[in-house]
């Protein structure tokens, strides 16, 4: 029997946005209308971050987030942060490429980019830019 895909939601919230930071907080929301609330829908979960970067700090919030789900889903990712965009719409190439940019270029978070690739598996993923509030 075919089973439906489950619309979850993610947002991601972010208290430091760009650059290099001493410690940085993530927040991701869960939230689904297909999953009862009994089961923890929805769920909130917070993370601080000590020597990061504002990239890195939203793909560990997102790996995070990702990491949660069960079943494959049709996901909406609720984020201000257009590095997380672009770089969804670059796995193909950079996967082709030996995870390098073009020109042989490194990429940097390679290995979070890695990471979160294995985990969109199965996933529909679209992405909404929003302003997202701390």
């Amino acid at each position: 029997m075919d089973q439906k895909m489950a619309r979850v939601d993610i947002s991601l919230i972010l208290t430091r946005k760009i650059g290099k930071i001493k410690k940085g907080k993530y927040t991701y929301i869960i939230y689904s209308k297909d999953f009862p609330k009994s089961a923890g829908n929805p769920s909130c979960v917070s993370a601080e971050v000590e020597e990061t970067t504002g990239n890195r700090l939203a793909l560990l919030c997102l790996a995070a987030a990702l990491q949660r789900l069960r079943r494959p889903s049709l996901l909406t990712i609720h984020t201000d942060n257009r590095y997380l965009q672009n770089g969804y719409q670059s796995l193909p190439a950079w996967k082709e490429n030996g995870w390098t940019r073009t020109g042989n270029q490194e990429l940097r978070n390679a290995d979070l980019w890695r990471q979160v690739d294995k985990l969109f598996g199965g996933h529909a993923v679209r992405f909404k830019i929003e302003k997202m509030d701390e």
